[in-house]
């Protein structure tokens, strides 16, 4: 088994942060996959919230959203077993994936495995768009 300093652990912690997740709790209910759209992310990770803002969704894909306007850490979606399963591989982070299930409340609950080790946080909620700034 690989072993890892504090150091790459925190760093690690980190690169899980931006990726987002937040734990699932008790049983895994069958949902949908995350629909495309933009949502607001919120984590209990420390600081957290000062980088990192949630994800935007599309056919497949991920992006998260920091801070500045910043959108990057972009990923590749499945779904299976009632989870939206994020990977990194295409961000060169392929230790890293998200699982993400929907919540009885609407939000979206996942949580963050690096090296399949729970590392971090998160909860995903839809922006709403005012329908009069939607374009045809």
């Amino acid at each position: 088994m690989r072993r890892l300093t504090p150091a790459i652990t925190s760093g690690i912690t980190v690169a899980g942060l931006a990726a987002g997740a937040w734990a699932l709790g008790g049983g895994v209910a069958a949902a949908d996959p995350v629909p495309p759209g933009t949502y607001d992310g919120s984590t209990d990770v420390p600081g957290g919230e000062l980088i990192w803002e949630g994800k935007t969704f599309g056919e497949g894909t991920v992006s998260n959203n920091f801070v500045f306007g910043f959108n990057g850490l972009p990923g590749t979606t499945t779904y299976e077993d009632g989870e939206t399963i994020i990977d990194y591989t295409p961000s060169g982070l392929g230790f890293l994936q998200d699982r993400i299930t929907e919540g009885p409340d609407g939000v979206y609950n996942g949580t963050v495995y690096v090296y399949d080790r729970q590392v971090a946080e998160f909860g995903l909620t839809p922006v709403e768009t005012d329908p009069a700034e939607t374009i045809d």
